[in-house]
């Protein structure tokens, strides 16, 4: 029996409006962390998608004006933190998922 090694891709391409933005510096480096949520129309209503984006691609993302559509590229990753349980005020492990943007462009209309 063959066997082959399977690698997984994780690269994600979105189109839609930067929604709720926000840009920060944090960490020992004072890295430029831009955060906000991406509007993808889809058929009579919204979905949002959380996003972020480092560095260079934080200030310009930051520079992209309301109601303006743009084509994102990037990958997906998942983080954990150790929150505040609603029910019991105990510890429990709290996740979240976003899109990393590597890269991304303007789209005409």
């Amino acid at each position: 029996m063959f066997k082959m090694a399977i690698q997984g891709e994780n690269f994600v391409s979105l189109v839609g409006k930067i929604v709720w933005p926000e840009l920060k510096v944090v960490g020992d480096a004072n890295s430029k962390l831009f955060k906000a949520k991406l509007a993808i129309p889809i058929n009579d209503r919204f979905q949002y998608i959380k996003i972020s984006g480092w560095n260079s691609v934080a200030e310009d993302l930051n520079e992209v004006n309301n109601n303006v559509f743009v084509k994102i590229h990037g990958h997906i990753e998942e983080r954990s933190y150790d929150g505040k349980c609603k029910h019991c005020n105990g510890l429990e492990k709290k996740y979240w998922t976003e899109v990393v943007v590597d890269n991304f462009i303007i789209v005409e209309d």
